[in-house]
């Protein structure tokens, strides 16, 4: 585990993933630690929106993607990890499977949002997708 992506949406369990690298880093001297933050893409409605809006609301996505992901970078800082934030605008698994590839991480860290059994078999969890779709191990910290 020495370049590992953590999907990072600010939540408990996120939280605990970020805690658990800190915790482990002992163990891995040289890890570099990715952080994503993913924003969906703004929803609008009605026949024509201005281009101008649609970049004002990805940006204004974008802001609270980097603020979120200062606490992450924060906790890492404290601790020493070698660390980035990363901040996009699309659909969560497949930003996350992009970023495994674009940023040759061989694992990936994060938590679970804590969707039930029943959640999972009807929708899917972003977890779920996440360990399905990308092409290194996934830790999935509770």
């Amino acid at each position: 585990m020495h370049n590992v992506l953590v999907p990072f949406d600010g939540s408990a369990s996120a939280k605990r993933a970020v805690q658990y690298l800190i915790d482990f880093s002992s163990e891995y001297p040289n890890i570099q630690v990715h952080i994503l933050n993913v924003q969906r893409e703004p929803n609008l409605y009605g026949n024509y929106v201005p281009a101008t809006m649609l970049d004002d609301l990805r940006k204004g996505a974008l802001n609270h993607a980097q603020k979120v992901n200062e606490e992450a970078a924060g906790m890492l800082k404290a601790a020493g990890i070698n660390h980035q934030v990363h901040e996009v605008v699309g659909d969560v698994v497949t930003e996350v499977v992009a970023a495994v590839k674009r940023l040759d991480c061989n694992t990936v860290v994060m938590g679970t949002r804590g969707m039930g059994s029943l959640g999972n078999l009807v929708m899917g969890s972003v977890a779920t997708r996440v360990v399905h779709d990308v092409p290194v191990p996934v830790l999935l910290v509770k």
